[in-house]
């Protein structure tokens, strides 16, 4: 779409239509077509404003089963909220009669007597299984693309499939095949972490398909445990070997380097060059360990599982970066998202103050803890600037403003 981005319905409603082609028929809260049979029914969750999941109430054992993905990021009361819905939908009653009376449904239907291809008959010929699917969306953004969740007519979850539907999230679902093929080239060490495997990657029409193994709990927690993955965190890190060098001659710092010629923005890219130029005078000749991170490793992108840590969403998966940028994500993310921007600021200034040189913070022995935040910060910031750019990164804008000048206060004129 050109001068706005979707909204959630328009991006679910048109995700339905792409999964079920002509002469399906995808429409939300309205008459069938004449001569048209449904083939599925989704309830609108969490309503038809902002519908995030399009959940199939058809067998009370596949809904059921869908609501419970529980991540570390779930609050105690979202968690009982979840599993006391799922129970309910799970009794066939309490089934048919949300199918009959939720206010809010969105149906596919086919012609009578036709077969129409769809992305459920693909995925059962290539799981070999009858399969039924949930849809999901996540919030407008440039990177947004549907997660499909694949369930047997039991409930067993089959597999979780990224689907790339435009040029950028299409490349972004290619990124996480080959990152997750570059984790597993190192042999299956599952201790500390559990990663997806890869069912297949291919492409169905127009979309891009990488089909995940399911990484879930086996039993969900009541509670969020509160202690951090840093141990799981330095064992992804460590995984395909690390190197030692000063952070300006790193991978990731050549990336942060050639990223404001690439700019559109020019105000942006002067904004973020001052910022690279600061941080590589202060911080550029500090000897750094490099290794992998998973690159978006938050409470919402995990789980545990008695000692172990369930991890998903690899698209931001990268090599040759500091040990420790996982563990910065984390915590900066949690702040932003529990207590704001302002708590989040004074979080990063501490990590940028003198006394930040003390202690690991899950960098390597031997690294300068304030450097490899600072490296960070420049880091996410790049990613910022250019995911805001498009008509897409719109909702991305201010935030990145907000990174521009808190690193510019920090790094620039200190």
């Amino acid at each position: 779409m050109s001068g706005r981005h979707q909204s959630t319905l328009e991006a679910l409603l048109d995700t339905t239509r792409l999964l079920w082609p002509a002469p399906a028929c995808s429409r939300v809260d309205g008459a069938l077509p004449r001569g048209h049979r449904v083939v599925r029914d989704y309830v609108l969750l969490p309503g038809r404003r902002q519908p995030r999941l399009a959940l199939p109430v058809h067998d009370p054992r596949v809904a059921a089963k869908v609501l419970q993905k529980y991540s570390q990021g779930l609050s105690a009361a979202e968690r009982a909220v979840r599993t006391t819905f799922s129970r309910l939908v799970a009794l066939p009653a309490v089934n048919r009669t949300l199918t009959t009376l939720a206010p809010h449904r969105l149906s596919v239907s086919v012609p009578a007597g036709h077969q129409v291809e769809s992305l459920e008959t693909h995925l059962a010929q290539l799981l070999d299984s009858e399969v039924v699917i949930s849809v999901g969306v996540g919030r407008p953004r440039a990177n947004r693309k549907p997660v499909v969740h694949v369930l047997d007519p039991e409930g067993r979850s089959l597999a979780f499939v990224k689907v790339g539907i435009s040029p950028l999230t299409r490349e972004l679902v290619r990124g996480e095949a080959d990152a997750l093929r570059s984790y597993w080239s190192a042999g299956p060490r599952e201790n500390l972490v559990a990663v997806p495997r890869i069912l297949h990657h291919g492409s169905w029409r127009s979309l891009e398909l990488l089909v995940l193994s399911p990484v879930l709990p086996s039993a969900p927690r009541w509670r969020p445990r509160p202690d951090v993955p840093t141990a799981a965190m330095r064992e992804l890190g460590v995984r395909l070997g690390t190197t030692r060098c000063a952070l300006d001659r790193s991978p990731m710092w050549a990336d942060v380097q050639r990223t404001p010629g690439e700019l559109g923005d020019r105000e942006q890219a002067a904004a973020f060059e001052r910022i690279v130029d600061a941080a590589q005078a202060r911080f550029g000749s500090s000897p750094v360990t490099l290794g992998a991170w998973h690159g978006d490793w938050t409470p919402w992108n995990m789980a545990w599982d008695q000692d172990q840590v369930l991890l998903w969403d690899f698209e931001r998966f990268a090599t040759g970066v500091p040990l420790g940028f996982d563990l910065a994500h984390y915590r900066l993310q949690s702040a932003l998202r529990a207590e704001g921007e302002r708590a989040a600021a004074q979080l990063i200034r501490a990590d940028l103050s003198a006394n930040a040189r003390t202690g690991g913070h899950g960098t390597a022995e031997g690294d300068d803890p304030a450097a490899v935040r600072c490296a960070y910060l420049v880091e996410l910031t790049r990613r910022y600037v250019r995911a805001s750019e498009p008509v897409e990164g719109t909702p991305l804008r201010a935030r990145t403003a907000w990174l521009l000048e808190l690193l510019d206060e920090l790094v620039v004129r200190r």
